[in-house]
């Protein structure tokens, strides 16, 4: 307790120093100005040659901000931007005297974040629901990102050269890779930099509440970017947007062929789709019909594996094309329920949906509108189950995102499991002025599904959110039983008050400093207390390339109870659960999860970063040690080597029985073109104990080649598995009309 207050006064004290130093705005989020039309499509000549990139050089009301700083950028930039019927032209100048410029990366897509970097952020529609980013580094690698499809890889160009201590670049992006409506428009844009030999990025404009961090930049400081007005465009057939057809093959071979990752991580036989085809149909400008039928299910795009232990359950990102088009739309939930020490309720989690059929969307935006709507259909094999499930989103945002109001559900018919209706409902605003943001979050399922045939859950908060601190304070509602079928919940049968404080700023010896401090106390309905979370973490970046990730200690009590058969509270236990013990609480057992944790970093946001960690703690039902140390290297200009070492000790709280399992990982990433990279891992895992059966050699590889028609994957194994999977799969993706993702 002493240590908990001497903390929160210690960050108090902090916080209130920061307080007086207000960080200037580099640009106004109130700035409107109008874009120039290009004289005559320009050429991609990253020297900026042509007078005519005079006429769209963009406002300047100062330096740029070091928004890892929170002070004025220490090198000059100049953004330019002009468009025609066709492209929008974005140009840069990036003054870099006395820091080293950094390329290591040679093909586009690929390590992004490691090497410097200009870019260009898009806003064509409102509150978030049509964001882009296009950047480029000093040699002309390519990356793009889009708020409403996480397979976005349109064909776009560019370019760029160095000369002495500065580098200049050239963007042209098509207007056909962009949702956007006809006639007179107006946008949100802004202006990134990254420099990479010190790890900060820069912004053209600025606002206090922006965020930085890995991950940069974010889709949400849109609502901060000024307005661009003045772009008219026509009915030019070039930029109507065009239906995309994909088509698959795929082959696989090896005595582990027909082996493939379920949704709970296990490896199980499942029958090879050979064919199968995805498409995308513009019904308008920004509304799409997507189909699927027969979908691939064999992960070769992306592979996810961890070993440290968690209370709850993780989430999965998505990456299959009906699920991740327009994913955003189908859950436009703004801030559903979190313990803020894990991730939020989702009413559909489209990860947690197995192999399936067959699939129908219809989603896009209008206006301040953004919705969707799918149905899907499949048979799990492994459960015997049959499921035919629609799911649907609605929001209505303004730009700014000062107000928003959605809805969204899930409407489930599972052959096994039974029926499931989910109807959840939400309105957030913000003050701009004073920081003051307020939230309400609600949900109602019912069904054979559902134990006692309802649930519900609710979510409210109050905040401030300030530059240089954060105050909230919310209540929560989640009655026994709530689990959407399609969803993702982290647990149920909890009520009471949560809160956070988070205090930030900078200081002469670090770049940029956090300190956040978590609070919750949930009873469940038989009056105990079923979950209490208490956290206080710090993070900074240090001048001299070193960082704190995140150092300090969690602790958590979470109460679990008998599960009989039936919910008869007389027949015999079949186990334990933590989710709910009602209606009987039977035996009801309350565990301790607490760790304390110091993860170190140097370099991080550089091209050699190290980073090690150590956690320990009362983790039931063992006391557990934790420890990770990786580190990656550029090797020439195409390699790079990458190295991992973890490793969890761990001694049963009951028994004193002695588990431990240790991970060694050694990768190798060869950049073989502008389009295509290669990928080889070695890992091997052994243990004691329980982990015993997770040991392995794994050997894993991958190669990737996008062509103008399509792309190839060539797979042997899979990292996320805990051995070798003798399984070989090659598959093409043939693409007709539109570019991927868009």
């Amino acid at each position: 307790m002493f240590v908990r207050r001497l903390l929160l006064t210690l960050s108090t004290a902090i916080a209130a120093a920061s307080f007086a130093l207000a960080a200037p705005a580099a640009v106004p989020s109130t700035l409107s100005f109008s874009i120039a039309k290009a004289p005559h499509p320009l050429a991609l000549d990253p020297t900026l040659s042509d007078p005519a990139w005079q006429a769209g050089k963009v406002p300047e009301h100062g330096p740029w901000e070091n928004i890892t700083r929170r002070g004025p950028a220490e090198h000059a930039t100049v953004a330019y931007l002009l468009y025609d019927e066709r492209n929008l032209y974005i140009g840069f100048e990036a003054e870099q005297r006395g820091t080293p410029i950094v390329a290591t990366q040679s093909t586009n897509d690929v390590g992004f974040g490691l090497d410097d970097f200009v870019g260009v952020g898009i806003d064509t529609g409102s509150g978030g629901s049509q964001t882009y980013y296009f950047e480029t580094t000093p040699t002309g690698v390519r990356y793009q990102q889009a708020s409403e499809n996480a397979r976005y890889r349109p064909r776009w160009r560019a370019a760029a050269t160095r000369k002495g201590g500065s580098w200049s670049a050239v963007m042209i992006v098509p207007l056909r890779v962009l949702r956007t409506g006809r006639g007179t428009q107006s946008w949100h844009v802004n202006f990134v930099r990254s420099v990479a030999a010190v790890a900060e990025h820069y912004t053209w404009a600025y606002a206090g509440l922006m965020q930085d961090g890995n991950g940069w930049p974010t889709f949400s400081d849109e609502q901060f970017w000024p307005k661009v007005e003045g772009i008219k465009l026509g009915a030019d057939s070039a930029n109507r947007p065009k239906p995309r057809a994909e088509i698959y093959g795929l082959e696989s071979l090896g005595s582990g062929r027909d082996l493939f990752q379920q949704a709970d991580g296990t490896f199980l036989p499942q029958r090879v789709r050979p064919v199968g085809v995805d498409v995308s149909y513009p019904l308008t400008p920004t509304i799409n019909f997507v189909g699927t039928l027969d979908p691939d299910f064999s992960n070769v795009e992306i592979d996810q594996q961890t070993i440290a232990p968690q209370e709850f359950r993780r989430q999965l990102q998505e990456y299959r094309p009906f699920f991740s088009q327009g994913a955003a739309f189908i859950n436009p939930a703004i801030d559903p329920y979190s313990n803020f020490n894990g991730p939020e309720n989702l009413v559909f989690y489209s990860a947690g949906v197995g192999p399936f059929d067959r699939g129908e969307k219809l989603e896009g935006t209008f206006g301040k509108q953004s919705f969707g709507v799918l149905n899907f259909r499949g048979y799990d094999q492994t459960s015997g189950n049959t499921f035919d499930d629609v799911a649907y989103g609605y929001k209505h945002a303004l730009q700014d995102q000062t107000f928003a109001y959605y809805t969204d559900g899930v409407f489930a018919h599972h052959s096994v499991a039974g029926s499931d209706a989910t109807v959840e409902y939400g309105v957030k605003g913000r003050n701009l002025h004073n920081g003051f943001v307020y939230n309400f979050n609600g949900a109602f399922e019912r069904g054979t599904w559902v134990p006692g045939g309802i649930a519900h859950s609710a979510n409210a908060f109050l905040d401030v959110h300030k530059t240089y601190h954060e105050t909230l304070f919310g209540y929560v509602d989640i009655s026994p039983n709530y689990n959407p079928i399609d969803g993702f919940t982290s647990n149920s049968d909890i009520h009471g008050f949560q809160g956070f404080q988070a205090f930030n700023g900078s200081t002469r010896f670090a770049k940029s400093w956090n300190i956040f401090l978590v609070g919750d106390r949930f009873f469940d309905r038989s009056g105990a207390l079923h979950e209490v979370d208490s956290s206080a973490t710090l993070s900074a970046t240090f001048n001299n390339g070193f960082s704190i990730d995140g150092a300090g200690t969690s602790v958590g009590l979470l109460r679990s109870y008998d599960v009989t058969a039936k919910n008869d509270c007389a027949g015999p236990t079949i186990g334990r659960s933590s989710f709910t013990g009602f209606p009987c609480y039977r035996n009801g057992e309350t565990d301790p999860f607490n760790l304390a944790f110091v993860p170190i970093g140097y370099r991080d946001g550089t091209p050699t970063p190290i980073d090690v960690s150590a956690q320990w703690g009362n983790f039931y039902p063992n006391y557990v040690h934790l420890y990770t140390a990786t580190t990656s290297h550029p090797i020439g200009k195409r390699l790079t080597l990458g190295l991992e070492y973890d490793g969890t000790f761990q001694r049963a709280l009951a028994t004193g029985a002695l588990d431990s399992q240790w991970l060694r990982r050694v990768s190798l990433g060869i950049d073989t073109s502008r389009n295509s990279n290669f990928t080889l891992s070695l890992r091997d895992i052994n243990g004691l104990g329980g982990f015993a059966v997770q040991q392995g050699l794994n050997l894993a590889a991958g190669f990737h080649m996008a062509l103008r028609s399509g792309d190839l994957y060539i797979n042997y194994g899979t990292p996320a598995a805990s051995y070798t999977l003798e399984r070989l799969i090659v598959k093409y993706v043939f693409r007709a009309g539109a570019d991927a993702g868009t």
